[in-house]
């Protein structure tokens, strides 16, 4: 090869380097004013499940017993005031009606006593006794009748007696100002009259103290009765299970007729479905510096694939002032609770389907914490080793 050929490939080698360099100067220049502009969303990551923004009406056994009846299961949508279950009342009801009776029973007395004190000729008894106890209202009614009877036979006797030593005053009265009697045979039938009198004062204060008495035992009783009776119909209440709120059916414990329940053992779980509904995540220690009310958030239902469906727009509405921590197979697990809502209800995602999410329901969700440039991200592993090595002893 000739000098001049030689001269040529050197003059192209170096243009070439010349030309080459200056397009790697050109990249780095504009790839370093990209990076520099170019922002990222910085996003702390969480998993999280639906739940109603209100609490979830738990459903408890107050006393236990045997399940009876079961109308319900794993999953099933319910009504405010549907049964959900009901527990064996045979007992219950036994005592109730037993309890029930010594009530009707003491109150009926007590009306029977309450008319012997004010005198009255006849009682009359609530429309209830006809419908249930209607025996008992007999025999108080007969039994006023013959007391009253006895009352006024008794009384009637001491009037007379009254009368027969009034009569005999007047008459030796009159004897006595004709000077045919003494005043000592005079002064006797004054006292007869007196006491006469008194033992008719003192039959009927003595009826009306015994019926007071009487009348006084048998209120208490009534309280007493009462209190027995609601304790009672309130088991039997409670032997009912009924749906306060329409929801979902949840955590199903008992599952065939004839389980037995303990005493506040719970039986099943109603998530309300009126309420908003939320996702509550669990965020990790680590990001939640960069968390707070009201951010901005992504989520992406697990039961909708979100590159079909697109992703809902959300915020944060609640994050725990201190950590939870729960056991899992892994270990224990550190966090802290989180809510987000989404922004608007009947949920639309993206790309504009209107969505249904129901309780229980996964997610995933990205809540935005703020922007960094590209730069940054590429960066700091750089800055995190130059750091950790200048602290090094």
């Amino acid at each position: 090869m000739n000098e001049a050929k030689v001269n040529r490939l050197e003059n192209y080698y170096r243009e070439g380097k010349g030309i080459l360099l200056i397009v790697l100067l050109a990249s780095l220049v504009s790839f370093y004013f990209w990076a520099t502009s170019f922002r990222i969303d910085e996003v702390a990551k969480a998993t999280g499940e639906i739940i109603s923004s209100s609490r979830v009406q738990i459903i408890q056994a107050v006393d236990g017993g045997v399940i009876s009846e079961l109308n319900v299961k794993e999953g099933d949508l319910v009504k405010a005031g549907d049964i959900l279950a009901r527990l064996d009342t045979t007992r219950i009801q036994a005592s109730v009606s037993e309890v029930e009776a010594k009530l009707f029973a003491v109150k009926a007395r007590a009306i029977r006593l309450r008319a012997e004190v004010v005198g009255e000729d006849d009682i009359f008894f609530p429309i209830e006794f006809d419908e249930k106890f209607k025996e008992t209202a007999i025999v108080e009614k007969a039994l006023f009748k013959q007391r009253r009877k006895g009352f006024l036979a008794g009384s009637s006797t001491l009037s007379h007696a009254v009368n027969l030593a009034k009569e005999e005053l007047e008459i030796l009265n009159k004897l006595f100002k004709e000077g045919d009697v003494s005043a000592l045979e005079r002064l006797h039938a004054k006292r007869s009259l007196n006491e006469a009198e008194a033992k008719l004062i003192n039959y009927k204060n003595q009826f009306l103290e015994d019926a007071r008495i009487d009348l006084a035992k048998a209120e208490d009783d009534i309280a007493q009765n009462q209190q027995i009776f609601n304790r009672r119909d309130q088991e039997k209440q409670d032997s009912i299970f009924v749906a306060l709120v329409p929801g979902v059916v949840k955590n199903v414990r008992v599952t065939t007729v004839g389980g037995v329940l303990s005493a506040g053992e719970e039986i099943m779980q109603i998530v309300p479905l009126d309420d908003e509904l939320i996702v509550e995540t669990k965020v990790l220690p680590a990001d939640i510096a960069q968390v707070h009310k009201e951010q901005s958030a992504t989520i992406r239902f697990d039961a909708y694939d979100y590159t079909i469906y697109g992703v809902v727009k959300g915020k944060v509405i609640y994050v725990s002032a201190d950590t939870l921590k729960e056991e899992t197979s892994n270990g224990t697990e550190i966090y802290y609770r989180v809510h987000v809502s989404p922004d608007a209800f009947p949920v639309v995602t993206s790309a504009g389907h209107s969505i249904t999410v129901l309780p229980g329901m996964t997610a995933q969700v990205d809540i935005r914490s703020g922007d960094r440039t590209l730069m940054d991200y590429l960066l700091k592993p750089l800055r995190k080793t130059l750091f950790e090595s200048f602290n090094e002893r």
